[in-house]
């Protein structure tokens, strides 16, 4: 499903890679480390907001290196959620399908289907302001999965929650898990994925200074 093939950025000062990675179908990856170390920019060269100062980005055996965010079959989960503030939380949702242009009755449709699934369709008409922390989550997994993604990209998805409702997250993952869809989850404590990732790997194995 993915592959790095000799990864390098750089940025002022801070340099990583060249990074080698291999994820199959449906696989859900951990990638743990200390903050700092770059994991968030990996996650932003493989969904296209960066790009690599060197090497391949291959998604389902396509090269993507230099294609775009928006023309990539990635969705990302940012680690403050990213809302949009001025939309509810049903136009959030739909806001990748629209980019699609697609019809707005399978929106509507499929909008629905993707609030019953996270147990959110009581929310659809809120404003994200008025959210909890884990309903925020909830929501912007939604958006993410929306994309139709194939591969889910997570940035730190429970460092924002209170440790009461990390549980609860932790099992809404594992849910979006048995879906099938590739996962790749960054965090800097390795125990929160102990129970959902297939593989561990720990970053700074990867991130070979040049």
């Amino acid at each position: 499903m993915l592959q790095l093939k000799e990864v390098t950025y750089k940025i002022g000062t801070f340099s990583m890679g060249p990074i080698n990675l291999s994820v199959q179908k449906g696989e859900y990856i951990a990638l743990f480390g200390p903050s700092g170390s770059g994991k968030s920019l990996l996650l932003e060269l493989i969904a296209g907001i960066r790009a690599p100062k060197s090497g391949s980005v291959i998604i389902d055996n396509r090269d993507v290196t230099a294609i775009p965010a928006g023309k990539r079959a990635v969705s990302m989960l940012f680690q403050d959620y990213a809302l949009f503030p001025n939309m509810t939380v049903f136009d959030n949702i739909a806001f990748p399908m629209k980019m699609k242009r697609r019809p707005i009755n399978e929106i509507n449709s499929e909008v629905n289907k993707i609030c019953c699934y996270l147990s959110i369709e009581h929310l659809c008409k809120r404003g994200t302001s008025a959210l909890s922390g884990g309903e925020q989550q909830r929501v912007a997994l939604a958006r993410a999965i929306a994309a139709e993604p194939l591969l889910l990209l997570l940035d730190e998805p429970l460092s924002a929650l209170d440790y009461e409702l990390r549980d609860e997250a932790i099992e809404l993952l594992d849910m979006v898990k048995r879906s099938g869809i590739t996962i790749i989850h960054v965090t800097h404590n390795r125990e929160e994925v102990l129970k959902l990732a297939h593989k561990t790997i720990n970053f700074k194995e990867l991130n070979i200074r040049v």
